[in-house]
């Protein structure tokens, strides 16, 4: 009897990476199939900038020079002594619709949603509102593509998302990790906005009462992930929207970051989490388990735990294979695919070592500041 449960712990890990890989077959087949029609309605885009990180300088001026007929351009700063600023003043003295402004301090809410409020209070008649970070490095075509999916109402918001291109093994191991978070984003039941590319409505941002949620908050996308979904509206991630971002080349810092990450969802999307955790943690278990059980002459249920390994790989090789189809980058800029696969299954440990770490995490150190959760949260 205990040779077929086993037998079936190691067919449901198989059948949960093929569910996994599905996501991504199945985001290929539908984004690959969608097209929008022209719709350029006014747009306000708001920054928040903090210090010169690298690549920061371009980045911001990409942001200046999109291919959009009508949109303002808010970069948002702590101090006019941030060596960020003059920078943006040049481009301030060189585009009309490029302006600075100093953010106000809230001490209710996080550094970067203080940010976006004071923000939020430059916008005029613009339709659209869009939220975006100084590390990514925007095409001129990203506000378009960001923009047209919310000509279909049921599209509450739309969505983009970071990309790594790897130059060594630590920033492919990186890239590896971001690959594996982008998957979920294809689906609608798991997927959620990104702060650091998404637009929305402005009349959907008021009607949902985001500013009034945000001034007691730490995390501005997970909050507007949320509500919109309470709402009943639906998340649009565009792949043409991921990317490029200069890639953390410190493994330490990377993992903590991760952790935040994870101590985030856990604060504000539990459900997603544990979800996450219980099927991510469970598979990898089950793949040591098979290696145990191969000591003790248990040969399929063994074959069966440890070839959720290889399954991880496919995960990794269809990974890019559905980004080089759906992002805006040609094919030659990605990297070999059979190397994303190799370090996949890595990937997953790390990934369930974020999450393990979260579980632990009482406070978030970000930015300087620190917070910690409170009850009620959403």
């Amino acid at each position: 009897m205990y040779l077929q449960i086993l037998i079936l712990l190691g067919l449901i890990g198989i059948i949960g990476e093929c569910y996994f890989i599905s996501l991504w077959i199945i985001g290929k087949r539908n984004k690959v199939k969608e097209v929008f029609k022209k719709y350029t309605p006014s747009a306000f885009v708001i920054i928040p900038c903090k210090g010169l990180e690298p690549g920061v300088v371009e980045n911001i001026g990409a942001f200046c020079s999109q291919e959009y007929p009508k949109y303002k351009l808010l970069f948002v700063v702590d101090s006019d002594k941030d060596p960020i600023y003059k920078h943006i003043k040049k481009l301030n003295e060189i585009h009309d619709h490029v302006s600075i402004k100093i953010s106000k301090i809230l001490n209710e809410c996080s550094g970067k949603i203080s940010a976006l409020l004071t923000g939020l209070e430059s916008i005029k008649s613009e339709e659209i509102i869009v939220f975006a970070d100084s590390d990514i490095k925007p095409k001129k075509t990203w506000l378009k593509n960001l923009i047209e999916p919310l000509q279909d109402k049921s599209n509450g918001a739309c969505t983009g998302y970071r990309w790594y291109f790897s130059t060594d093994f630590k920033s492919k191991l990186i890239s590896t990790w971001n690959l594996a978070s982008i998957a979920f984003l294809f689906q609608p039941t798991y997927n959620f906005t990104w702060g650091g590319s998404t637009a929305i409505k402005k009349s959907i941002f008021d009607k949902l009462e985001i500013k009034n949620k945000w001034k007691t908050a730490f995390s501005d996308d997970l909050i507007l992930t949320n509500t919109l979904k309470n709402a009943g509206y639906k998340i649009y991630f565009q792949p043409k929207c991921v990317m490029e971002s200069v890639p953390e080349k410190n493994l330490k810092r990377f993992k903590k970051w991760g952790t935040r990450q994870y101590t985030w969802l856990r604060w504000y999307y539990p459900i997603i989490f544990y979800s996450s955790f219980i099927g991510l943690a469970g598979v990898k278990i089950l793949t040591i388990f098979g290696f145990i059980l191969l000591f003790f002459g248990l040969y399929v249920p063994a074959f069966l735990m440890i070839s959720v390994i290889a399954f991880e790989m496919i995960f990794g090789w269809q990974g890019i294979v559905t980004l080089q189809k759906t992002m805006v980058y040609p094919k030659e800029s990605f990297p070999s695919k059979f190397s994303y696969a190799i370090i996949m299954p890595l990937v997953f440990f790390m990934i369930v070592q974020n999450m393990i770490a979260s579980l632990f995490q009482k406070e978030i150190i970000w930015a300087g500041r620190s917070y910690k959760k409170r009850k009620n949260i959403i």
